[in-house]
């Protein structure tokens, strides 16, 4: 399953209220990261935290083929991943000629 730090931030301008979602990416870049144990962990969870800080779009994976298919979805950024071990080989695979993650 997907997680990602969702938030929303209302901002109003004469008599309209527009929602903007704090979920969307104001960078050029997307910061992915895929591990079986990714929000498992205290180890993991703390370093997502930090992550933040320092990243404004930090998105979470468990799941290849849900990774995988965000990745196939984005058309403006490029994708920075975060994978290691077996997913790591998989995704590779899978994903190596894409231009988001060329």
């Amino acid at each position: 399953m997907a997680t990602s730090k969702n938030q929303s931030t209302k901002i109003s301008s004469s008599s309209k209220s527009v929602e903007q979602s704090m979920n969307s990416n104001l960078e050029s870049f997307t910061c992915l990261w895929l591990d079986q144990n990714v929000n498992l962990t205290q180890d993991n969870l703390q370093t997502q935290k930090e992550l933040r800080q320092v990243i404004n779009h930090l998105r979470t994976f468990d799941n290849i083929d849900e990774c995988e298919q965000y990745i196939r979805n984005i058309t403006k950024e490029k994708v920075v991943l975060i994978v290691s071990g077996s997913l790591g080989r998989q995704i590779v695979s899978r994903l190596h000629d894409l231009p988001q993650t060329s």
